[in-house]
């Protein structure tokens, strides 16, 4: 996962090269939606570990210990989400294309690790959640194969669909990854101009997406 942010934080380098703040600031707001969105997830996920440790009959030990700690990584998470904005509230646009190459603040390794750390707890609040439903499913359910296969069933279903998104999910990101490594980050492109004061030679930077910026002028003798 801090991979999949580090690799994020190398695109949106080379973005804010070629846009600007435009760039910069589009980040910004994508990575504060997805924040929200994992947010609303861990609060969930805290609500119902809680919640379903006063379930009847009593969870056996195990399941009562999973859930135990589902809660507990999904609270950590919701502090991350909630504290870490608010310190890094003051940084400017022009601070946060810094930010992500590593060159005055932090390297871009850690900051990938803080920012992916919510989304981590989330996904291991999840799977220990979901081992508590089984556990409580087959020590509650001894005995009765017909009840505990209707409870199995429906989660087995969920955990290979879950599996399986999260599978392709992983296939498509490293072949787009692949295809942006085997391109040259930059290609360059040149253009002549007579203005009237002589021959001028006008470069041009385009990028893999293939937006031009102007590189410079050359006065050509």
């Amino acid at each position: 996962m801090g991979h999949t942010y580090l690799a994020r934080f190398h695109e949106f380098a080379d973005a804010a090269e070629a846009d600007g703040l435009q760039a910069v600031n589009r980040w910004r707001v994508e990575q504060q939606a997805e924040w929200n969105r994992v947010s609303n997830t861990l609060a969930f996920l805290a609500t119902m570990s809680a919640a379903i440790l006063a379930i009847s009959p009593p969870a056996p030990p195990l399941a009562f210990s999973v859930w135990l700690g589902a809660a507990g990584l999904s609270v950590c998470g919701l502090f991350i989400v909630q504290y870490f904005p608010i310190q890094a509230f003051s940084i400017s646009d022009e601070d946060m294309a810094e930010l992500v190459k590593g060159c005055n603040y932090i390297n871009p390794t850690f900051l990938a690790i803080a920012v992916a750390s919510p989304v981590i707890f989330a996904l291991w609040s999840s799977i220990l959640f979901a081992v508590g439903i089984v556990d409580y499913i087959i020590e509650n359910t001894h005995g009765k194969p017909r009840f505990m296969l209707l409870s199995l069933v429906p989660v087995a279903i969920g955990f290979m669909a879950s599996a399986a998104v999260m599978v392709i999910a992983s296939i498509i990101g490293q072949r787009v990854k692949a295809r942006y490594k085997g391109k040259p980050r930059h290609r360059w492109h040149g253009l002549p101009h007579n203005d009237g004061n002589g021959l001028k030679f006008i470069e041009l930077d385009t990028d893999e997406r293939g937006r031009l910026t102007l590189k410079g002028v050359s006065t050509v003798d």
